[in-house]
């Protein structure tokens, strides 16, 4: 029984570090784009030395961008990090794990979930844009592969198309699947926090009485 529950912690562990790592890998790749469109820009602005309406809106953007992506980068880090911790306490006992030992690790991993909730579940959602987002690129790759294919492009920039779309649809692949099935101890982990502040509310009573 110790067993069978010490794998499936261990596959809740590695599903909300997947988790994490799919936020942190579409945050870098969102701050490289916004600095990309803000850089742009201001250059086109400080290159026609005239205030151009809506490049200065599109640069804020991009600059506003930059920040939101940072701090989500920082935050899904911090997640990370948090959950590195646990899986790094399972590893030290998991040669001689008890059931005190799983006890304790399912404790700390609910208390954890439930101190970042909120922001774990925006990264489920971030995580599913992200999916999307990489699925509209794959297919946008694949449209300009036939493009160059019927234009008579050289191979050698249809193979680097072809790599860019399987690593466009990949991606995506693994962040909607990485989503999908951490949605299933998501909702694990609601049911123990619901359990157990049914069981902190039945001992406040019992301390009252």
């Amino acid at each position: 029984m110790t067993t069978k529950t010490a794998l499936k912690f261990q596959r809740e562990l590695r599903s909300l570090n997947a988790l994490a790592i799919v936020n942190i890998a579409f945050g870098g790749i969102a701050i490289a784009f916004a600095i990309s469109i803000g850089v742009q820009n201001i250059l086109t602005l400080v290159k026609a030395q005239s205030l151009l309406l809506p490049q200065l809106i599109i640069g804020i953007l991009g600059f506003l961008a930059f920040g939101i992506s940072l701090r989500w980068l920082l935050s899904s880090t911090e997640i990370l990090d948090g959950a590195t911790d646990i899986k790094d306490d399972y590893e030290k006992k998991k040669a001689n794990l008890t059931d005190e030992d799983l006890t304790g690790l399912i404790v700390q991993m609910t208390a954890y979930y439930r101190e970042n909730k909120q922001t774990i579940k925006k990264m489920m959602v971030v995580s599913k844009i992200a999916g999307v987002c990489f699925l509209i690129s794959g297919a946008i790759n694949l449209t300009t592969i036939l493009v160059s294919m019927i234009s008579g492009a050289p191979q050698w920039d249809m193979l680097l198309q072809a790599m860019a779309t399987a690593v466009s649809f990949g991606i995506a692949v693994a962040s909607i699947y990485i989503t999908h099935f951490f949605g299933k101890y998501s909702s694990t982990w609601d049911y123990r926090l619901e359990e157990t502040s049914k069981a902190e509310k039945e001992f406040e009573k019992q301390l009252e009485g």
